[in-house]
Parts: structure tokens; C-alpha cells; sequence
């Protein structure tokens, strides 16, 4: 019988490389930007939004952070060399199931911050030593989050915040907490997003999983589409035209490949 390799649980807020995604869908390794890897379990792990390694501290021995869907966070700490971990904390109740979580310096104080969300409408700034939490958005602005990726879409330093809050796609400062723009369009219902230019007009586009295509930095939408890119989706240029794909996931299994600058579905050919 053969056995699986192990997954990878390795997650940042900053930009993986286009590809990491669309590898992951592939059956290939996972790529980070200079972020340690914990080799750990088999299957799905490495793919799980709401599980991060944290970062690497010297004399500590390697510790995962989990979110649940009953609202709380876990820390496990690695017992030996062993795949073989053990909780060290539980966090309070965050009001709602934990449905991703990421690792940046979200309010650019040159350290990193935790930054979680859940389904119920919150998000949460933690320290990444202590996990005590730093700041958290008001209960009243958002009844749902479905979607949330890090990625710096403007001018300033910082990676922005962008979600699927009630509906409408948000870009939200994490330095100074306040929502930048948010769409017209109230019927998103996104559970996935990606950020890359993926008509080749040479300026990034918000790729949501539902078949919405924002422009990043003006925030126009470019198209809709009229069916859903998947449950999953990767970028990745298959056609060697410098413009990648959006390759989804749908069932689980099965893939389908979009070419955006055309507005359709790719064809297949023999």
C-alpha cells in the first residue's frame, strides 16, 4: 500500500508565487516566500485556510496555530521530533466559526500580527508572541465574512485587507482600520480570491471564485461571469501566452480552465 507524502502547513498574508495555488491543485509542493514549513499529517492539512505554522522562535520548539468552528483558536507545540504535538493554549470565544487565518505585518510596526476572521462578521489582530489580542473590528460593521486575502493593492506600504463582507467585495486598511471602498455589487458570494493580472493589460485584477473580476487598484468591474470559477482556484499560464489562467476546482476533482482575457471557458483541443 502506498503511503501519502506529507502536507505542508505553511500560510503568510503577503503574495505566494502565482502559481502556489494552482501547484496545490496539481499534486506539487506548495512554494512560500521564505516562510519555514512544518511537514506534518498526510492529505489535506497543508490546504486548510484556518491553520498556520507560526513563526520560528529560537530555543522554542515549532508550534501550529488552529482555528475550529466553534470559535476558538488552539497552539500546539511539537513534543519531539516525532509528528507529535500537544495544546499549550485555547484562546476566548471569537463570537463565531474561525474561517481563515494569516501571518503580516498588517499595521506596519515592523512586527507581525496574527490576523483571523470569522464567518460571523469579525476580525481579529493578535500578537504573535503572547496571542493576546490587539484589536479587533466593531460587531456591528459586517453580519458575514465568506472571502479574506491579504495583498498590497494601492500605493502605501502595507498589504490592505480584502474581504467578502454581506455581500459586496471591501478593501480595508489594517494600519489605520477603516474600509477604503467597497463594491456596488451586493450579491458576491465568494469563498475564494486571488490577486493577478489575468487579462494581460498589465495591471492586477481581484479574482473571485464566484466569477466577479475587479480591478485592483481603480476597483471597476472588469466582467462577471456567468457560471463560477470553482470551489478552488490557482493561476497559472498554460498556454505560454504570459497570461495565466484561472484553473478552479469544482467537486472536489474536477478541473476547469477560464482564459479572462477572452471571457470564457478554455477550450478543449485534440
Amino acid at each position: 500500500m502506498m503511503m501519502e507524502p506529507p502536507m505542508q502547513i505553511c500560510r503568510r498574508g503577503h503574495p505566494l508565487l502565482l502559481a502556489a495555488v494552482c501547484l496545490q491543485l496539481l499534486g506539487l509542493p506548495l512554494l512560500s516566500e521564505g516562510q519555514s514549513t512544518l511537514q506534518l499529517g498526510r492529505g489535506a492539512l497543508g490546504e486548510f485556510g484556518a491553520a498556520i505554522t507560526l513563526p520560528e522562535v529560537e530555543g522554542q520548539a515549532t508550534r501550529l496555530m488552529l482555528g475550529d468552528a466553534h470559535g476558538f483558536l488552539h497552539v500546539y507545540e511539537q513534543q519531539s521530533e516525532a509528528e507529535a504535538f500537544d495544546e499549550i493554549w485555547v484562546s476566548e470565544y471569537f463570537e463565531g466559526p474561525i474561517a481563515g487565518v494569516f501571518i503580516a505585518d498588517i499595521n506596519l510596526d515592523k512586527l507581525d500580527e496574527i490576523i483571523l476572521f470569522t464567518e460571523s462578521g469579525r476580525f481579529h489582530f493578535l500578537d504573535v508572541r503572547d496571542y493576546h489580542t490587539i484589536w479587533s473590528n466593531p460587531p456591528t460593521d459586517y453580519k458575514r465574512i465568506s472571502a479574506m486575502h491579504l495583498y498590497n493593492v494601492d500605493d502605501d506600504p502595507q498589504e490592505e485587507i480584502l474581504f467578502v463582507g454581506d455581500g459586496r467585495l471591501i478593501v480595508y486598511d489594517g494600519r489605520d482600520q477603516f474600509e477604503e471602498w467597497r463594491s456596488d455589487q451586493d450579491n458576491i458570494t465568494a469563498t475564494e480570491m486571488l490577486v493577478g493580472d489575468v487579462d494581460g493589460d498589465e495591471v492586477e485584477e481581484i479574482i473571485l471564485n464566484d466569477g466577479f473580476i475587479f480591478d485592483a487598484r481603480y476597483r471597476d468591474l472588469e466582467w462577471q461571469s456567468p457560471e463560477s470559477f470553482g470551489e478552488r482556484i490557482g493561476l497559472l499560464d498554460i498556454d505560454d501566452d504570459s497570461i495565466p489562467e484561472v484553473i478552479g476546482e469544482f467537486s472536489g476533482r474536477q478541473l476547469r480552465i477560464f482564459d479572462i482575457d477572452l471571457r470564457r471557458m478554455k477550450a478543449s483541443r485534440r
